[in-house]
């Protein structure tokens, strides 16, 4: 199980300028399925992942192997989109993107 951002650091976290709901600290390949190492784009000798979720209308519209900017704070960097699932909560739609980061995360 991967430990998510705290609600007050996510408050600053975007995705592709979208505020998002939830997103876990970045984590490494061994915690990513053996599914993704084939036809996903998953660099083997890249970054760490993240999921991050979205609720609602407001989120990005991204696909698989997009490139987009992940910011934390001031700081910005690019992640690739690995994967795009939707999962329902309670009745309630959650967007979720697994991504990698392009380049090693710096807290």
């Amino acid at each position: 199980m991967q430990e998510h951002f705290s609600e007050e650091v996510t408050e600053n976290i975007t995705l592709d300028g979208y505020e998002v709901l939830m997103c876990n600290r970045p984590f490494n390949q061994a915690f990513i399925d053996s599914k993704y190492f084939k036809d996903y784009g998953v660099d083997v000798m890249g970054h760490d992942f993240m999921n991050i979720a979205f609720m609602g209308g407001d989120m990005p519209v991204l696909n698989r192997g997009d490139i987009v900017n992940w910011q934390y704070y001031d700081d910005v960097y690019q992640v690739q989109v690995i994967d795009v699932y939707k999962l329902f909560v309670k009745g309630l739609g959650i967007q979720y993107y697994l991504v990698q980061l392009k380049q090693p995360f710096l807290e």
